[in-house]
């Protein structure tokens, strides 16, 4: 039947292999696969009873005694590099494939050029729609939270202050709480800011050299800053930079560009499979520091403006810079700060001062200021300025 010798040497391959082997062996063979070498590598076992049926072997194939006692060979396991990851072995192999990638990157690989084109004319209309200009400077900037937002985010950040500075703050009619309310008063005036309810606080902490105004109107003063500031006019340059930054509402745009920074960070991130950390550092950089430099020059101008109208001599601003520098100790470079450096704006203003002089002159300042000398020095004395 069988006329090639090719088929009969399969054929009597076949029939040697599938002669039934000693208990031993079978036992030896049938654990062999399902076992690791590391376990069994020289060791006896008590092997168990073994049903001819659950085997599917004859009766014959288990002629010895009920439990039978072997030695396990190595070679059985020395090659299985297959299932060494599936049975404990000390090798690891993945039989899920090749990573697929994250969501964000199946879809940008999936992705069309039109679909790129639609999502920039998204992005692109979204921010041209929320750039703006300040009106006192003509700068161009980028704000999407509306003024009634910014407000709502004064009044969580005006509660959360008061919380903080409980039991330091001056009462009302406390020496230093009606100057800064006189100097306020001043200036208010000069201040477009709509549906604001001024209110002065001034905090007790002589260490503290700052002041500063939230949307709204709620100022707050440390007494630190008022012996830099020496006199109700250098007060009036610290109040007239804070309020400037509520006038052009840099609140809302520092607001704005954090949504840029925490969007652009994240797809960044989802592109490139990268930490956040590293283009959250270099936006920071070369984004976020920047633009906060830049609100506050424009303060200082606004401010300077503002306290030039309001018959405070803008002079006292260079004054104020100067002793702001030579009560800074260990100042870090400008371009790791998110202001200026004292000296350069000492600079800046003084570039500024035939504008403000020349306000200050329209206001009819000067001629006021004739007929009060005796006044302000008068005030001065009395707060120990």
């Amino acid at each position: 039947m069988l006329r090639s010798p090719i088929a009969r040497a399969i054929f009597r391959s076949a029939t040697a292999r599938s002669t039934i082997p000693s208990s031993s062996q079978s036992a030896s063979r049938i654990a062999a696969p399902i076992l690791d070498s590391s376990y069994f590598s020289g060791q006896t076992f008590r092997y168990p009873r073994f049903s001819s049926a659950t085997l599917g072997l004859t009766p014959r194939a288990f002629t010895s005694s009920s439990q039978t006692s072997f030695r396990f060979p190595n070679r059985y396991f020395s090659s299985s590099a297959r299932l060494s990851y599936r049975y404990g072995g000390d090798r690891y192999q993945r039989f899920d494939g090749p990573s697929r990638g994250t969501l964000f990157q199946r879809l940008l690989t999936n992705a069309r050029p039109y679909h790129f084109v639609i999502i920039g004319v998204v992005i692109g209309g979204i921010y041209v729609s929320n750039v703006e200009t300040v009106e006192m400077t003509g700068r161009r900037r980028f704000n999407c939270v509306s003024s009634h937002q910014e407000l709502k985010m004064g009044q969580q950040s005006y509660e959360e202050v008061l919380r903080s500075t409980r039991g330091k703050i001056l009462p009302e009619n406390h020496p230093l709480t009606i100057m800064v309310n006189r100097v306020l008063r001043r200036l208010i005036p000069q201040a477009p800011i709509e549906g604001a309810d001024w209110r002065v606080h001034v905090i007790k902490d002589d260490g503290m050299v700052n002041a500063f105004v939230l949307p709204g109107g709620k100022v707050f003063v440390y007494t630190g800053i008022l012996p830099i500031c020496k006199d109700e006019d250098g007060l009036a340059a610290v109040l007239g930079h804070e309020i400037a930054h509520v006038v052009a509402h840099h609140p809302a745009e520092r607001m704005s560009n954090n949504i840029l920074t925490v969007g652009a960070v994240l797809i960044i991130s989802m592109l490139f499979d990268i930490s956040g950390q590293i283009p959250s550092l270099l936006l920071n950089l070369m984004y976020s520091l920047p633009n906060s430099r830049t609100q506050e020059a424009e303060a200082d101008n606004i401010g300077l403006m503002m306290m030039s109208k309001a018959c405070f001599n803008p002079e006292a601003a260079v004054g104020l810079w100067a002793r702001m520098q030579k009560a800074e100790q260990e100042a870090p470079p400008q371009f790791l700060s998110t202001h200026p450096s004292s000296y350069n704006r000492m600079e800046a203003i003084r570039g500024w001062l035939g504008k403000a002089e020349a306000i200050y002159e329209d206001s009819g300042c000067s001629t006021l200021g004739t007929y009060m000398p005796g006044f302000r020095q008068a005030s001065n004395d009395y707060y120990g300025w």
